[in-house]
């Protein structure tokens, strides 16, 4: 084999290797941990929210009792909300006393990062918030109704009529 090709062919080895490890790699994925700090002894005011679903950044993370934690998932690095249905004094999820509510912040993470993301008074919004509570944005609300369409949540312009609000 002449020079030549042996060069191209060392070339286009290392290319594909490249390749290979450029964006989508498996590998490049964050681990996080949703807690349900809804009765965290540090804040003054704990209201009772089950987390009956839970996703971040498109993660399915499912139900999180009050003081539990979720399972630790693999999630792509980056930028977004905790979306999340709960339940207002019902650990069994029941569709009549859920809301959809969001994390306060947007909340980051990065490669091969270990983390905790706690949900509490602090950090969380909804459609229908007490004082203190900032309401949620309408994208988010919207984004959390395409997710969890079964149950059924007003539109964004009704969303203070959905039945929990309205107790």
């Amino acid at each position: 084999m002449s020079r030549f090709m042996t060069a191209t062919l060392l070339v286009l080895v290392l290319v594909s290797f490249a390749a290979a490890g450029c964006g989508g790699d498996s590998e490049d994925l964050a681990y996080v941990i949703l807690h349900n700090d809804f009765d965290n002894p540090e804040m003054e005011f704990n209201p009772p929210w089950t987390v009956c679903q839970s996703s971040y950044m498109g993660v399915q993370f499912g139900e999180i009792q009050i003081g539990e934690k979720s399972v630790e998932l693999e999630v792509p690095p980056g930028v977004d909300n905790v979306l999340m249905v709960l339940a207002w004094d019902d650990p069994d999820c029941n569709p009549e006393n859920c809301l959809p509510v969001a994390s306060r912040n947007e909340e980051e993470v990065v490669v091969d990062q270990e983390r905790t993301i706690s949900i509490n008074m602090p950090n969380h919004q909804g459609p229908c918030p007490p004082e203190g509570v900032q309401p949620i944005p309408e994208e988010l609300y919207n984004r959390i109704l395409e997710m969890y369409p079964e149950y059924e949540f007003l539109p964004y312009d009704r969303r203070t009529e959905n039945t929990q609000c309205a107790e």
